[in-house]
């Protein structure tokens, strides 16, 4: 009989120590309980009238875009739409993929790598991390999985991935920080009311984040098309968590601060003492005075096409703020990972790691908190080979000489 660890043994050999990348709910004629172990120390969550998922098995991934289909099958249909559309007519949700075929490896050869030799680890704002991504802030996961985001931070945690916890959750911050082993941030929108703000930070605080993500590209969740033609069908049994009194929270989720100002990094700073990553930056010109605002990190994007459409793929403009962020800072990027040849991309352009979205979110929807953890290390292995054939022996040897600029990106820099 072939069970998922006897068909990935040579493989994860040929490439590393990582799991190597399966299938995508593996085609094969293999039983889901062969190819998809269960993990025995998860509850199994309760199920509602919705009808999210429960599922709480580890995958087989062949790749990332191809668990969309699965996804689609494990989840309700609003929950499906909430999750892969994006905003107006989602051009610059296609844009963010298109975008990264501008930007052609330039692979070095008889340089001496072995995979025994590669380093993925990376070290951002005083935390070190056995990969160059971690999980991008998202919210409503019980669109999802009945869980929410507990499973998805238990699974990020499983993987040893850092955890960015959304404000828009459904299950509160604390909740999540206990859910996960591995680091984890707090991304906050900040609210109208001041007091509302410095109590969450104050609780991000106390639960364990290491780190505040200001977002300032978003007014609240991304509502695709499709999904206000649908009548915007949220859950009527769901909440945002951080807010719901019921679970000690306080504030109007919706009543948030659109008029941000590098004064507004201060006051986390000053509230908190935690490290503040500014997040949605597109344009160079930004960047001074967020910096000198007390940013210490800067994050590049488009929040995933879900909150304007029309503006550049991520991977276009980062080139551009690396350039003026002139090491200053760490960069981020987000909007558009799906590979590992596309974080190569992003680190070779100046990013210090990468955060990923939708595909955490599918591997939630079709394996619970173990599918979370084998997206993570699918992604891990794939970058693994990817550096292997790429000639690298770190992710802090990829330099801009590993990259050709072709395309409309290649006119933007030069623009």
């Amino acid at each position: 009989m072939t069970t998922r660890r006897t068909f990935l043994g040579t493989a994860a050999t040929a490439i590393g120590t990582m799991p190597f990348a399966g299938a995508a709910l593996a085609q094969t004629s293999a039983s889901t309980e062969e190819i998809a172990a269960p993990v025995p120390d998860a509850a199994a969550p309760v199920t509602s009238s919705y009808g999210a998922s429960t599922a709480n098995t580890e995958l087989n991934v062949i790749s990332l875009p191809a668990l969309k289909e699965p996804f689609k099958e494990a989840v309700p249909e609003a929950g499906y739409v909430f999750v892969t559309g994006a905003k107006g007519d989602e051009w610059t949700l296609r844009e963010n993929r298109r975008a990264m075929e501008d930007f052609r490896i330039v692979t070095h050869r008889l340089t001496g790598v072995s995979a025994d030799q590669l380093d993925l680890s990376v070290e951002i704002l005083g935390q070190r991390m056995p990969f160059p991504f971690f999980v991008a802030p998202m919210g409503a996961h019980q669109m999802t999985h009945e869980e929410g985001e507990v499973a998805t931070a238990r699974g990020a945690g499983m993987a040893g991935a850092l955890y960015c916890s959304s404000g828009a959750s459904n299950r509160t911050l604390e909740e999540i920080a206990q859910a996960t082993t591995g680091p984890k941030w707090f991304q906050l929108y900040f609210n109208q009311d001041e007091a509302v703000t410095k109590s969450l930070l104050r609780r991000a605080k106390d639960a364990g984040y290491s780190a505040i993500v200001l977002t300032a590209d978003a007014l609240g969740p991304g509502t695709p098309d499709r999904f206000r033609a649908m009548g915007m069908p949220f859950r009527s049994d769901m909440s945002f968590g951080n807010h719901d009194p019921a679970k000690g929270g306080s504030g109007d989720f919706f009543a948030q601060k659109v008029d941000l100002t590098p004064d507004d990094i201060r006051m986390i700073k000053d509230e908190t003492g935690l490290p503040v990553i500014v997040k949605g930056i597109l344009r160079a010109e930004d960047v001074d005075p967020i910096i000198s605002g007390g940013a210490d990190a800067i994050q590049v994007s488009n929040h995933g096409g879900r909150q304007i459409d029309g503006v550049p793929g991520a991977i276009s403009v980062l080139p551009l703020v690396v350039r003026a962020v002139d090491g200053r800072v760490p960069v981020i990027m987000d909007s558009g990972i799906r590979r590992g040849i596309d974080v190569i991309r992003a680190l070779a352009m100046g990013a210090d790691c990468v955060a990923v979205g939708r595909p955490v979110m599918y591997g939630l929807g079709v394996g619970g908190a173990p599918g979370v953890k084998s997206v993570l290390e699918a992604l891990a292995a794939e970058l693994r080979s990817d550096m292997l054939l790429t000639g690298a022996r770190s992710v802090a040897e990829l330099d801009p000489s590993y990259i050709s600029v072709t395309g409309p990106s290649a006119e933007m820099q030069e623009g």
